[in-house]
Order: C-alpha cells, then structure tokens, then sequence
C-alpha cells in the first residue's frame, strides 16, 4: 500500500478506531494518542499493508494497544502503590526484601532473558520495540520473556517456600 492508498483508508476508519479506543480506555484524550501512534505504526509498515482487511487491522490494532496501555496503567498504578506503602510502613520491609530477592532472581538470568524482562516489565515496552531493540523476533521476545518470567516465579517460589 502506498502513502496516498493508506491515508485514504486510515481516514475512512479512524473515527471508528477512535470511538472503540474510547470505549476500552474511558478516556478521549488517551484514545486520540492511541489512534495517532497507531497511524505512526501503520506509516512505518505501510509498503507491508494490504487494502483487503485493512479495518480489522486497525480496529485489532486499537484493541491490543488500548489493552497495553490499560496494562501499563494498572503496572503504574501499583508501582505508585508499592512505593508509597514501602515509604510509609515499617511493617512493608517484608516487602521490600521481596523485591530485592526478585532483583538478584533477575541478575541470575541469562542475558537475553534478562534484557527482555528489563525491557518489558521496567521500561514497558512493547515486544515488537523489544525485537527491534535486541535484534530478534517478536515471537522469540515473547517466549524469552515468558521463560523469564517463569523461572523468576519458580525461583521466587523456592526461596520463599525454603526449598520446599
């Protein structure tokens, strides 16, 4: 698809994109930068788009990155969560000992692990940024992360359950 080719369908569909950004993020000004850096991405890939689908792709598109953004709200908000409540209890030190054994679970990793873990879940990037960043896949990233995760779970497990 061209870039007249693709502005031309991007305005047949945005309205729709917008209003279903709003009804998943409750929030016009989030849904118009939503829709905006959904236009960015699909600019970037335009030469790759075809006509045939191309509004269930932005309105699946709209979905998945509504959904990121909701998951990085929630991610942020219980941050803002932990934060706070290490920085007001004693009581949290628990807590913040949690944190440092999960820490050093993290170093532990293998590099690649490590980097996507970091990447996603602290710097909260979105996989496709990571597989251009690390030089690899999406579907590779995804299943570094996934097996990082698993293996900070399971470590996580076994220290706090005293290796039971």
């Amino acid at each position: 698809m061209n870039s007249e080719q693709l502005n031309i369908e991007f305005l047949r569909v945005k309205d729709a994109a917008y209003r279903y950004a709003v009804s998943l993020l409750h929030n016009p000004t989030d849904a118009e930068d939503l829709v905006q850096d959904l236009y960015e991405k699909l600019w970037r890939r335009r030469l790759l788009l075809r006509q045939s689908g191309f509004q269930s792709l932005v309105l699946t598109s709209a979905r998945n990155m509504a959904l990121d953004r909701l998951r990085e709200r929630e991610r942020r908000r219980l941050m803002t969560d932990i934060d706070e409540a290490v920085g007001q209890s004693v009581e949290l030190k628990e807590l913040s000992d949690e944190v440092a054994i999960i820490k050093r679970i993290i170093l532990g990793l293998p590099e690649r692990e490590r980097e996507v873990i970091h990447l996603r879940d602290v710097e909260a990037m979105e996989f496709a940024d990571i597989a251009e960043v690390v030089g690899s896949n999406v579907a590779a990233v995804r299943m570094a992360h996934s097996r990082a995760r698993q293996r900070v779970r399971e470590e996580f497990s076994k220290i706090m359950n005293y290796g039971l």
